[in-house]
C-alpha cells in the first residue's frame, strides 16, 4: 500500500513503470482513489511476484470455505 500512496501523480507511476522496463503509452492514472487499484497499470507496477518477495500470503493458494467441495464438480 505504501507504494500506491507514493504514486499520487501519474508521472511518478509512469517513472516506476519505466524503471521496471515497461514501454508504450500509459493512461494518466494516479493512485488517489481505490477504484484505480484494479487498473492494468498497477498490475504491471506491482506484480504478484513482488508480493511474494515481501512475504505476503497469497490467498489463491488455499482452499477455504464450507462450499468449496460443492463447486468442485
Amino acid at each position: 500500500m505504501k507504494k500506491m500512496l507514493e504514486w499520487k501523480t501519474w508521472k511518478a507511476l509512469h517513472k516506476a513503470l519505466r524503471r521496471r522496463g515497461y514501454k508504450g503509452e500509459f493512461e494518466k492514472i494516479s493512485m488517489r482513489r481505490w477504484r484505480n487499484s484494479a487498473s492494468p497499470l498497477i498490475s504491471m507496477a506491482l506484480p504478484n511476484t513482488w508480493f511474494d518477495e515481501i512475504g505476503l500470503i497469497n490467498l489463491e493458494r488455499y482452499e477455504v470455505g464450507i462450499l468449496h467441495r460443492y463447486y468442485e464438480s
